[in-house]
């Protein structure tokens, strides 16, 4: 189907399509309604014709509206190509696995394509899990819950039920039930990587598929890296993320130095005032969170003055983009100098201010292989001097 046909159809017919909004490299923005998405560009429909994009430009395609978010679904199956699944229930035999999806739909895979699968929740297990699964073992490991805690043995998993796990300890198969199971991980030995994903997708059951293969005919459908096929409407859609390889955040790459001065400075520096003072990565202050005018950021440094963070940025990215501002919590009061520097030129020299609202950085950082950021003392002599640079990141 074309996209002028689309768009007729779209006209005629009276459908009401969800709205989009593309946020393309250069930082446009661009809304309509997604009409045609595949592994190499994106068409968006308004009133007053179509826009096309490269999706080598886009960093991302996200619902406009808020999606109505399903209920999450008990059981969490993650691919070896990274893909994380929130589904009602996961059957395996000779070598298959049936993943049912929160829609009531199944999607089949071999089991050499499944990393791990999860059945129960839990916060302070949830963090025992995240370590067992993390380390490299040399056999499938079952993981058994015991009150608070959680055992782990090693064997081999056989098929798996609706009502047990079948467990091939020495020799011996043993049926545990699924009711004791907290999941289950598989080995996977050191053979071919999966193909790389052209894009992640998040629906509403909060599911983040990788996908090598896009596109839309009605419904948005994907085929992951590991050949999961999937078919979702477009209402269900929550995020398409293109910024793989094309964004990078500060807050995930390591300084080549980091330092902080004392206002009063001292022959000989305490231990406990540099870790207390330290820079801060995806967190404020004070809190899990960073939070500049009443708006929360995922990503971003807290910095104190006086902090001097030098990063050796990758080839090929041109610009610097952030969001700065004082720390909500010492609004309105706070004041600092920020300085950035790419190599030996100054890219931006301002003063930061608790009383002004947060201002939005673009630099040119093309070329640049140093990048210098300095958060010095305000005039408030060192009271309040806590600077926030939320979604700071390079693009190409």
């Amino acid at each position: 189907m074309g996209t002028d046909t689309a768009i007729f159809l779209t006209m005629i017919l009276g459908l009401a399509l969800p709205q989009f909004e593309a946020q393309t490299l250069d930082g446009q923005t661009h809304t309509g309604e997604l009409i045609e998405l595949s592994a190499d560009r994106a068409t968006f429909g308004t009133a007053q014709g179509s826009t096309t994009l490269e999706t080598e430009n886009i960093l991302s395609i996200a619902a406009k509206e808020p999606v109505e978010q399903s209920e999450k679904p008990p059981v969490v199956v993650e691919l070896t190509d990274g893909s994380v699944i929130f589904a009602g229930n996961y059957i395996a035999s000779e070598g298959r696995a049936r993943i049912t999806l929160a829609n009531g739909e199944s999607v089949e895979s071999p089991i050499s394509a499944v990393h791990s699968v999860r059945f129960h929740g839990g916060e302070l297990q949830a963090e025992q899990w995240t370590r067992l699964t993390g380390t490299k073992a040399d056999s499938d490991l079952l993981v058994i819950r015991a009150d608070e805690t959680l055992d782990s043995h090693k064997g081999v998993i056989q098929n798996v039920t609706q009502d047990t796990v079948g467990f091939d300890l020495d020799g011996e198969i043993l049926p545990v039930k699924r009711t004791k199971v907290y999941g289950f991980v598989y080995r996977h030995g050191d053979g071919d990587e999966p193909p790389p994903a052209i894009c992640r997708i998040t629906d509403a059951t909060g599911s983040r598929w990788a996908a090598r293969i896009v596109g839309l005919e009605g419904a948005l459908q994907w085929e992951t890296p590991t050949g999961l096929t999937v078919s979702q409407p477009l209402e269900s859609v929550v995020r398409v993320d293109f910024s793989s390889g094309k964004v990078v955040y500060l807050s995930d790459m390591n300084p080549d130095s980091m330092n902080w001065t004392p206002f009063f400075g001292t022959k000989r520096r305490m231990q406990s005032l540099q870790q207390f003072y330290a820079p801060k990565f995806d967190r404020g202050f004070d809190s899990e969170v960073l939070s500049l005018d009443g708006v929360q950021y995922r990503k971003g440094l807290a910095l104190n003055a006086r902090t001097e963070l030098v990063y050796r940025l990758p080839e090929g990215f041109s610009r610097f983009r952030a969001v700065v501002g004082i720390d909500d919590a010492v609004r309105p009061g706070g004041r600092a100098r920020l300085l950035i520097r790419g190599d030996d030129r100054v890219l931006l020299e301002t003063d930061v201010s608790g009383k002004e609202p947060p201002q939005s950085l673009e630099l040119d950082v093309a070329g640049v292989r140093r990048l210098t950021i300095l958060v010095d003392y305000g005039n408030e002599l060192g009271a309040g001097d806590r600077i926030l640079i939320c979604n700071a990141r390079i693009v190409k």
